[in-house]
């Protein structure tokens, strides 16, 4: 038996059949775990087809969408209980019309936001007790229940929150995700057929990803994984929910924004036109120096490079035909701010900007990528701005 507390999830491909959901189900119970929450996404393509049922009566309340769509999950963790107690096993399962349901959340019935205190209470309150009796616990994903107690959806790839924030609540050991895909790829097989699985990904390598398009994990979810907690992605098909698959590593601080600051960079701007075949030529330029930001303007680039060899760069790109001139200014320094709140929160880089210029320091460039804010300043206003910054959010 393995003494560890684990969730895990399955999504809706991994269930579209009965066959397959026994499958799961025999998953759960060769793995052995001594303290298992199974997570359930709706079955197949229930979500989608209720989805096309629902566009096609005309306009419902939002409160109607997220109570029918709630059908699909609410029956999957029906299913999937009957077959673990099929199989022998003593489980229960938890559906927000139970006295039992855990997780609280905002008053959107589409997008909602979960109340993290009130699930957490309601979690240690109802669902820990249920694992220390030795129940495996079936938890509808994609669910919630607000304050009135009426039913709300987190959004498409909710089942993934679900998954992290019971773990997050439970302080559970492993999180396990089983996906189709045999874990994280390199790209997306449909378009690259030679991917590569990724043994592990850093968390904000992940985010970046699922910002960008990869459909493995909600990227809002990998909010609540906590320090030392066990993330991985496996495959279905595997059958085996210790295979490797993908393991994501590290810890968002969800508590504070982190700020980083460098300085010694040197901004070059090159008048050049924006193609793919002059920025190669000019990042093969760059090689050997550390580049830590680039922005495009109207037939320009500028890029923020950290090197000991600056004249020598300025003369390589300069012998670059496609470069009609070139400029630098030296001695800039950069102040990183990242946190996850900056991509689905608006008006971060307006607070970060309007805070710098109350106290008089210009900014040279800001770039962004995903969760992370990159302010290019004179470095002598370094430590002033770093301060500036931190109040400015911290308020």
């Amino acid at each position: 038996m393995d003494n560890r507390r684990v969730v895990v999830k399955f999504g809706g491909s991994d269930l579209s059949s009965g066959e397959r959901v026994r499958k799961a189900a025999e998953m759960i119970l060769k793995a052995g775990f001594r303290e298992v929450v199974v997570v359930v996404s709706a079955m197949g393509e229930t979500t989608n087809n209720l989805i096309g049922v629902i566009s096609q009566i005309g306009e419902i309340s939002d409160q109607d969408y997220a109570d029918i769509l709630s059908m699909g999950e609410r029956t999957s963790a029906r299913i999937f209980c009957a077959a673990l107690k099929a199989l022998g096993a003593d489980a229960v399962y938890i559906e927000p019309s139970h006295e039992e349901w855990p997780i609280i959340t905002d008053l959107n019935f589409k997008d909602a936001k979960p109340d993290t205190e009130e699930t957490r209470k309601r979690v240690e309150k109802y669902l820990e007790p249920l694992l220390l009796s030795g129940k495996i616990v079936v938890v509808c994903g994609f669910l919630g229940k607000n304050k009135h107690g009426n039913i709300t959806t987190l959004g498409r790839g909710g089942s993934d929150t679900t998954a992290l924030l019971l773990a997050n609540c439970l302080r559970a050991d492993e999180v396990i995700l089983v996906k189709e895909t045999e874990g994280v790829l390199s790209a997306d097989p449909k378009i690259v057929p030679d991917a590569r699985i990724l043994e592990t990904v850093d968390i904000y390598e992940m985010f970046a990803l699922a910002h960008g398009g990869a459909k493995v994990i909600k990227a809002e979810s990998l909010k609540y994984k906590l320090p030392n907690q066990k993330l991985k992605v496996v495959s279905f098909s595997s059958g085996d929910l210790r295979s490797h698959g993908t393991e994501i590593l590290g810890v968002f601080n969800s508590n504070s924004f982190e700020i980083r600051e460098e300085k010694g960079l040197a901004a070059v701007s090159l008048i050049c036109p924006i193609g793919a075949d002059t920025m190669s030529q000019i990042f093969a330029a760059f090689s050997g120096s550390k580049i830590c930001g680039v922005s495009t303007g109207k037939g320009t680039i500028t890029i923020f490079v950290s090197t000991d060899m600056l004249k020598d760069l300025i003369s390589r790109l300069h012998s670059l035909e496609i470069c009609k001139a070139i400029s630098c200014l030296t001695k800039v320094g950069l102040v990183e701010i990242s946190h996850p709140i900056f991509v689905d929160s608006p008006g971060w880089v307006a607070k970060i900007a309007n805070a710098l210029s109350s106290k008089g320091i210009n900014i040279i460039e800001i770039a962004t990528s995903k969760a992370t804010i990159n302010i290019f300043i004179d470095e002598v206003k370094i430590e002033e701005a770093v301060k500036v910054v931190r109040d400015a959010l911290e308020t």
